[in-house]
């Protein structure tokens, strides 16, 4: 726990606004393909009280990601685009370029992140008991580029390894199935992914293989990973709970090809082992066999993006020096994204059948095979300024996995409304509000009556915070959510957790 408060002690200094600073040097070309960013130069007449014109660049990451293939959930969650530069405060990591070793590392074609989250959560009143736990998550990430490294375009090679440690709250002192703490689970050293994906046609088509998770890219956005209550974060908390379907930090056998159909749509399609032997602790994710009854788990996932009510396009303006105002120094982004940009959305719909035998409430039997489907939308209803990504989100998302004899949690509704610069002397900080619901399969809670101390029917959380992007590095996000009917039984009184999350890049 001492990590987090001398963090929130060191950085107390208000985050830098959209103004970015001019880099000190050129920083090298990222070798993986960075999410969209534009820069933009407002250039500003001189007034009366200044005593020569002067340019503004407005350096606008996108903050909800469009169809993008550097995206991933654990390689650098918060920034997309390395600064090199030597105010601290600027800087996308802690330690910084570690003296230039850094930018030298990727250049050859080694990416590195190392990346801390921790969550501090009590509950203030009711459910079983009053407490407060710690709980954390430490993940090195490498990330290999074949382009470098062996010569040709496309390739990543991502190792990931990580160590959980502290105590689960909703286990302990208040008995909800949607647990509060969302970096709690497998607490030891685990090795998480060994995986490779290869891009193709620019970037239009690609495989991935190795060891992984199917939660890193089906069933997954990035607005999920805002939230501290984990049956919202990462994945819909009913999917790895109802068909064992592979989360993080708990990495199986996969495959998956992934295509952009039009500008627009792109498909997916996954195979993935299913084992209740990967997720034991003892064996710290080095499990690598094919048990006896282990089973696959066949995935599909098709998606919409589309921006309504986009601005036309226009040329970029140019700057008294005759260069264009799209600055591509430092950017991965052609000149002709620099444009206003309109309300973006994101729709899509999955399903998945595993021939894996569930084990039934009620009875010693097993059901062979398992199925289910799930769905999505996000959808931007209001940008405060076209050149920027301040404003309003909603998204909602349902899963559905209707056996009923098998499913502890047949029916999943997750909601919610995410503001980016709530505050305008605040423009990167986030607002969120987010409700999970539940409803308990009518064995389970047959089978388990006695056991849990009543009849389990629904479970509903409510859940507000608010992320104060201290640094491009580092950010604090107190938290509070509202438990209702804990564990379904109405046995356990309704719920206040207050808390926090804390995440730093190093």
């Amino acid at each position: 726990m001492i990590l987090p408060i001398l963090l929130a002690t060191v950085v107390s200094t208000a985050a830098p606004d959209s103004v970015a600073a001019e880099p000190s040097a050129s920083p090298a070309t990222p070798a993986t393909p960075a999410r969209r960013k534009m820069s933009v130069h407002l250039h500003i007449p001189r007034m009366p009280f200044m005593s020569t014109d002067a340019d503004l660049r407005f350096d606008i990451p996108y903050q909800i990601p469009e169809l993008d293939w550097g995206t991933q959930r654990f390689w650098d969650p918060y920034r997309s685009n390395r600064v090199n530069t030597r105010d601290w405060f600027q800087s996308d990591y802690a330690l910084q370029n570690w003296f230039g070793l850094r930018d030298t590392l990727a250049r050859k074609g080694l990416d590195i992140s190392f990346n801390y989250t921790s969550d501090i959560a009590g509950n203030v009143t009711g459910g079983k008991s009053q407490g407060m736990t710690y709980c954390d998550n430490f993940t090195l990430d490498l990330e290999f580029q074949s382009q470098p490294l062996f010569g040709y375009k496309g390739g990543t090679l991502s190792v990931i390894m990580l160590n959980r440690d502290g105590s689960n709250l909703s286990a302990q002192n208040i008995g909800n199935q949607f647990t509060v703490q969302q970096v709690y689970g497998g607490s030891t050293a685990i090795f998480y992914s060994l995986a490779y994906n290869q891009r193709f046609c620019d970037d239009r088509f690609s495989f991935k293989l190795g060891r992984m998770s199917a939660g890193d890219e089906f069933a997954s956005s990035p607005l999920y990973w805002l939230y501290m209550n984990n049956g919202i974060d990462g994945n819909p908390q009913s999917l790895p709970v109802n068909g064992m379907f592979s989360t993080y930090p708990w990495g199986v056998w996969g495959a998956r090809v992934r295509a952009l159909v039009t500008h627009e749509t792109e498909a997916m399609l996954g195979v993935y082992q299913v084992s209740p032997q990967v997720s034991r602790p003892s064996m710290h994710g080095l499990n690598w066999n094919f048990n006896p009854g282990d089973g696959l788990m066949l995935i599909g996932q098709y998606g919409w993006t589309h921006d309504f009510f986009k601005p036309a396009a226009s040329a970029p303006a140019k700057s008294p020096d005759g260069k264009s105002t799209v600055d591509g120094k430092n950017l991965n982004t052609p000149a002709s994204d620099a444009i206003p940009h309109g309300l973006p959305g994101h729709y899509w719909m999955g399903g998945y059948y595993s021939t894996y035998s569930y084990p039934q409430w009620g009875t010693t039997q097993k059901q062979n095979g398992g199925y289910g489907l799930y769905w999505h939308f996000d959808q931007m209803l209001y940008r405060m300024n076209p050149f920027k990504d301040t404003g309003l989100t909603a998204w909602s998302a349902f899963v559905l996995c209707p056996q009923q004899n098998t499913a502890k949690v047949p029916f999943q509704y997750n909601g919610g409304l995410v503001y980016t610069g709530l505050l305008p002397f605040r423009p990167q900080d986030v607002s969120i509000f987010g409700v999970a619901y539940g409803n308990f399969s009518s064995n389970y809670a047959q089978a388990n009556q006695a056991t849990l101390g009543g009849y389990a029917t629904y479970e509903l959380v409510y859940e507000w915070g608010y992320r104060i992007n201290m640094t491009k590095f580092a950010y604090i996000q107190p938290d509070a959510q509202w438990v209702i009917n804990p564990g379904g039984t109405g046995t356990i009184p309704n719920a206040l957790v207050l808390g926090a999350q804390v995440g730093v890049v190093f």
